[in-house]
């Protein structure tokens, strides 16, 4: 018997039974059979030897112990499943974020040199200024030189919160993940 097979014939058994949570047997058997699938075992034959549903049924309503197994096993697959999930949507929020900032960062860098280069050659390559004609390239060269350290600072703290900011985006995703799954 292949696996849908017998997960079908086990959700039409547990269907008579109210009592038992089929979902999360269903999930299991499934996790089941798929480890002992990857494990290199044959699939019909690994059914086989878990009898027939209904005597899995039988054993399930008798052993109240295995239930509270299976809930156990489901969470921590669920778990597995939903880390992996925080990661990816925390990398994806944790890039577009970077790359924005990293983008602010040049752009602002690339502005501030270009201001102080153009003050630069605006004094050295025109006629003779008055005095307030230096004070005012003077100026222009200092605001660019500004906006220059100012962005290799904003990109250096970036740098220093990138670890903190990625951590704290991985645990507000998954509290986030957490609350709508409940």
């Amino acid at each position: 018997m292949k696996r849908k097979e017998f997960l079908k014939g086990l959700k039409e058994e547990l269907r008579k039974r109210r009592d038992i949570e089929a979902e999360e047997v269903l999930f299991y058997y499934d996790e089941l059979i798929q480890d002992a699938v990857e494990g290199g075992e044959s699939e019909e034959i690994f059914i086989a030897n878990l009898g027939s549903t209904r005597d899995i049924v039988r054993r399930l309503e008798d052993d109240n112990e295995f239930i509270a197994t299976v809930k156990e096993k489901n969470k921590d697959v669920v778990s597995d499943v939903l880390s992996l999930t925080v990661k990816v949507i925390g990398y994806f929020i944790f890039g577009i974020g970077a790359f924005v900032f990293i983008v602010t960062s040049f752009s602002l860098f690339v502005s501030g040199i270009s201001i102080v280069v153009a003050a630069i050659i605006r004094t050295v390559f025109t006629g003779p200024f008055d005095t307030y004609g230096y004070l005012a390239m003077l100026g222009l060269g200092l605001v660019g030189l500004a906006i220059t350290l100012f962005s290799v600072a904003l990109f250096k703290w970036f740098v220093e919160q990138a670890k903190p900011s990625l951590l704290s985006i991985f645990r507000n995703t998954k509290d986030f993940m957490n609350r709508k799954g409940k």
